[in-house]
């Protein structure tokens, strides 16, 4: 698609030269063209910045932050510098499939849909080798999905089950209606999560039924290296705070589903990283 709404792909990054260049290759090469890509360096030590430099491409917009502010606070400034209509977060190991821009913008975009203010999509769970080990689906299916559903499931489920930000699409108008500090309920490990918390507390969700995300859980990964044995506690800190937020008008109930869930699944994901993530030598 030549022509359309601006879009802009918010990329944080800190050392990430292993893999920067695959996630960029999959924004460049978007059917969807009209895109700013912007990728915020939180002073990285490798050769990312010097990778990402050999791009002859001026839809690609790099800034560099005079000091590490952290993961959370180089979330936050990514997000500042979009201009687009619509934004999409992308991890700088992660990834997506070539028509998912297209494919959600056809929805933002669609007078049937005029409601909603984020579109999500099934992600596929890859390894260091850009290998898919396992396909992430929603439980409750595709299409629209109501506020309600969409921050329940989680609960159900105990962790993130309307998907990882990769190939999620939402409206800058709706983000910008975030109060601020934004996604204060939020932790390292539920970061996004309250992201799109936030979006549905404005607006109706969507679910695309395919594989177009992709999630990267690899020996050197945040999800597999630093929050490895804490995601079931960080799971619940962050129900806690949910259910303290008279916004989401949430009963104990969901908290204490939450708990439970999330230690369980916790013990499944480590059992499934020792099986399926090959450690690095």
């Amino acid at each position: 698609m030549q022509s359309g709404p601006l879009v802009s792909i918010c990329i944080p990054v800190y050392n990430g030269d292993k893999f920067i260049d695959e996630t960029i290759q999959c924004c460049v090469n978007q059917t969807y063209k009209n895109l700013e890509i912007i990728i915020s360096d939180n002073c990285s030590t490798d050769k990312t910045v010097e990778y990402i430099k050999r791009y002859n491409d001026p839809r690609i917009k790099i800034f560099s932050n005079e000091t590490n502010i952290g993961l959370v606070g180089n979330y936050r400034k990514a997000l500042t510098y979009a201009t687009g209509k619509y934004m999409a977060f992308l991890g700088a190991d992660d990834g997506m499939e070539l028509d998912t821009v297209e494919k959600a913008v056809a929805i933002m975009e669609s007078p049937e849909h005029k409601n909603v203010v984020l579109v999500n999509t099934y992600i596929k769970i890859i390894n260091n080798e850009s290998k898919v080990v396992f396909i992430k689906k929603f439980i409750f299916g595709g299409g629209p999905l109501s506020a309600y559903w969409g921050i329940r499931s989680n609960f159900l489920y105990g962790s993130n089950t309307i998907g990882e930000p990769n190939g999620s699409l939402f409206k800058k108008e709706a983000y910008d209606k975030i109060p601020e500090p934004k996604f204060r309920n939020g932790n390292t490990w539920t970061l996004d999560l309250d992201m799109k918390y936030e979006l549905m507390l404005l607006g109706d969700s969507y679910m695309i039924p395919e594989t177009l995300g992709k999630f990267r859980i690899s020996s050197q990964s945040t999800s597999n290296r630093e929050l490895k044995f804490s995601q079931a506690k960080l799971f619940r800190e962050y129900a806690m705070a949910i259910y303290k937020d008279k916004r989401y008008k949430l009963s104990f109930f969901w908290v204490i589903t939450a708990t439970v869930n999330s230690w369980l699944l916790q013990i499944a994901r480590n059992v499934f990283y020792i099986l399926f993530i090959k450690k690095k030598a």
